[in-house]
């Protein structure tokens, strides 16, 4: 009796992890690279370059190299477009160069080669010989894919030279990081410029610290990972609204409407397992009781 009543529990108990098993995996991640090197909900901050962070350690006639993410934030050493070539080297050898001071003569993918069907940020290994002859193993070596078009638009800017302040709104998707609106002033041929962070609805303001002209601002946007907008432009004061594709718009609210799915998807997950354990309890009691029932029975008729 006890055991039927231990595997009927848990059959009752596991059976919403069974008819919701093709549910399961709309909460893990949509990359299709490597997990261990996604770097993206981990490190998407920007550092000054330098070769300070970087571990090395010589074995025989070989260099060891690591860059430490755990001590350090991130910096790509290389950028790539979105679907773009996946077999260059692009931005590895300049960035190695200007951290490392290393002339490079050769280099390869160790592993993890530089894929570029999603953006974010990710690492690579890297093996290279120097122009000495050195060979070198440069391990975590982090790279950004970005979007190869804008993936966030501005859709109204407001110019208020008397209070000082530039505010708006941006259509962006859902991103895991913060979104950054930058403000580039021209000045002398000199730029010069502040940062503002955006709200979950869109919506930033910048209190200007300098003298602000028309035609010699600008504003960019991004969130660090690769999504950008394009620059634009204050070329008057007061409200300036932009039409924004209706593609993009599209993209914008799905992006929105898979996040809003997967959490009504994992409250009821866990709303039916609530019940279900519910359910358990009554199980169990409700045998209990018939258990006591049916020995007092056997008890009577002695």
């Amino acid at each position: 009796m006890k055991k039927m009543m231990v595997l009927f529990s848990l059959v009752f108990l596991f059976l919403p992890s069974i008819c919701y098993g093709e549910n399961t995996g709309e909460f893990s991640s949509e990359s299709s690279f490597d997990a261990s090197s996604d770097l993206t909900s981990r490190y998407a901050r920007k550092q000054i370059l330098n070769g300070k962070t970087t571990n090395s350690k010589r074995k025989k006639e070989e260099v060891y190299l690591e860059f430490p993410f755990d001590n350090s934030p991130y910096m790509s050493f290389a950028q790539f477009v979105l679907n773009g070539p996946t077999n260059c080297y692009s931005g590895f050898i300049e960035t190695i160069f200007y951290r490392d001071k290393i002339k490079i003569k050769d280099m390869y993918y160790e592993k993890d080669p530089v894929k570029t069907n999603k953006i974010g940020i990710y690492s690579t290994d890297l093996c290279f010989t120097s122009e000495e002859g050195v060979i070198y193993h440069y391990k975590n070596v982090p790279y950004q894919v970005r979007s190869d078009k804008p993936t966030i638009y501005f859709s109204e800017i407001n110019f208020n030279k008397e209070k000082k302040t530039i505010s708006g709104e941006v259509k962006m998707p859902l991103s895991i990081n913060t979104y950054q609106i930058e403000l580039f002033y021209t000045d002398n041929e000199d730029y010069h410029y502040q940062e503002a962070l955006v709200d979950k609805n869109g919506r930033f303001t910048i209190d200007l610290n300098r003298e602000a002209v028309e035609g010699k601002m600008y504003l960019r946007a991004s969130d660090g990972l690769g999504n950008y907008a394009d620059a634009c432009d204050i070329t008057k004061e007061g409200v300036t609204n932009y039409p924004i594709p209706p593609e993009a718009l599209k993209v914008i609210k799905e992006s929105y409407e898979v996040k809003n799915k997967n959490k009504n998807d994992l409250s009821g997950m866990v709303m039916i397992i609530f019940i279900r354990i519910i359910g358990v309890v009554v199980i169990i009691l409700t045998l209990l009781r018939i258990r006591v029932l049916l020995k007092r029975r056997k008890k009577n008729k002695r």
